[in-house]
């Protein structure tokens, strides 16, 4: 079979492709970066859990036949399946997670945080300009588009790629970017995060923690981000909405990596979507000159898990790639430079279950 690997990085056109080689660099560290005092204090974690692949989990019988066991996680009964490892808030319940019998892994569903208090999305004629006819058709294509925000002319205004950076920076260094936010075992992937609150409601919480307050840079990007998505849910009928936080998340380098996933799957056992996510959107804010020795593309499976036609993007500062959340097959290459990157998922308008049974098996 044809070897379609291409690689897009930020200095190239979209048509131009590139093989990236493999380097191990000295990663930058950023302890150096000056603390603003308000961001002194870190965020509060259970250090007993810090570590989620070591929880001790104890299964009890919770049916007369066996088919469900129960467990106390964090004060939560949860019963799991055996023979599908689903594990629900109640018996027969919506799936909210998996646990691997064998290692005694559990890895809760990405929780559907985005769809509380979504709303309606805002358009930005400065950001839908530079969605042109070709790169409308190549998501209707692929389900892919990749937006350069630094080259001339470019969607970005001057400055504001190194501010949203200097942001992320500070809450770095700072220590709310942490491997507890996502609760996934480092063989799945190995970078921290943390979530950003959107609006002025700080209530939500994300595994026990509070979400971040969105610095303003960071806001000015997703409101440009926010007008793709308005473009896009015009032209193909998407019933998008905007959820009240992102993600920002860094890869320290030293080969972090994200393994082939999709944002939003379906439970194999009922058919319904894991989450309400529809649209990623993911914003790059390195340096713009990422080298491809370095690693920590974005491959983009474009045919698939069996398939061979992939898109190596590379996090340059001010890359934007936009991809449907349940379409794109997609993993991070080890990287062994530090990788910051900022991403939001938009959420369809109806979240009824009913809505989130999908008949389309090309997903």
């Amino acid at each position: 079979m044809k070897n379609m690997k291409r690689t897009l990085s930020d200095a190239d056109d979209a048509t131009e492709i590139e093989q990236a080689t493999a380097k191990r660099s000295c990663c930058p560290s950023a302890s150096s970066t000056a603390i603003p005092e308000e961001f002194q204090e870190k965020p509060e974690v259970d250090d007993e859990n810090d570590d989620e692949t070591q929880r001790e989990l104890h299964l009890l019988p919770a049916s007369e036949d066996g088919s469900w066991l129960t467990m106390d996680y964090d004060g939560h009964q949860l019963f799991v399946h055996p023979e599908t490892k689903r594990v629900c808030m109640e018996i027969d319940g919506d799936p909210i997670g998996e646990l691997d019998l064998e290692d005694g892994q559990l890895v809760l569903y990405g929780e559907d945080n985005e769809a509380n208090g979504a709303t309606a999305l805002t358009p930005n004629p400065t950001a839908e300009a530079h969605l042109t006819p070709s790169l409308l058709a190549d998501y209707g294509k692929t389900g892919l588009v990749c937006l350069k925000g630094t080259a001339a002319g470019g969607w970005l205004r001057d400055g504001l790629l190194e501010e949203a950076r200097r942001e992320v920076e500070v809450l770095l260094a700072a220590g709310f970017l942490t491997s507890e936010r996502h609760q996934q075992p480092t063989n799945v992937r190995t970078d921290k995060v943390v979530y950003l609150q959107l609006s002025s409601d700080d209530s939500q919480t994300q595994n026990g923690m509070s979400s971040v307050s969105c610095p303003p840079a960071c806001q000015e990007v997703l409101g440009l981000i926010e007008g793709f998505a308005s473009a896009l849910d015009r032209q193909f009928s998407m019933r998008l909405r905007r959820p009240q936080r992102c993600m920002a998340a860094c890869y320290d380098g030293g080969g972090a990596f994200y393994k082939a996933h999709r944002d939003n799957d379906r439970d194999s056992s009922t058919g319904l979507w894991k989450n309400s996510r529809s649209l990623t959107a993911v914003f790059y804010i390195n340096d713009v000159n990422w080298p491809a020795s370095e690693g920590g593309a974005l491959r983009c499976h474009l045919g698939g898990a069996s398939s061979n036609d992939v898109l190596d993007v590379l996090p340059a500062g001010g890359q934007l790639v936009i991809f449907d959340s349940r379409r794109l097959l997609h993993e991070v290459l080890p990287t062994s430079e530090r990788r910051l990157a900022l991403t939001i998922w938009f959420v369809e308008a109806d979240e009824d279950e009913a809505s989130r049974v999908d008949t389309d098996t090309n997903v």
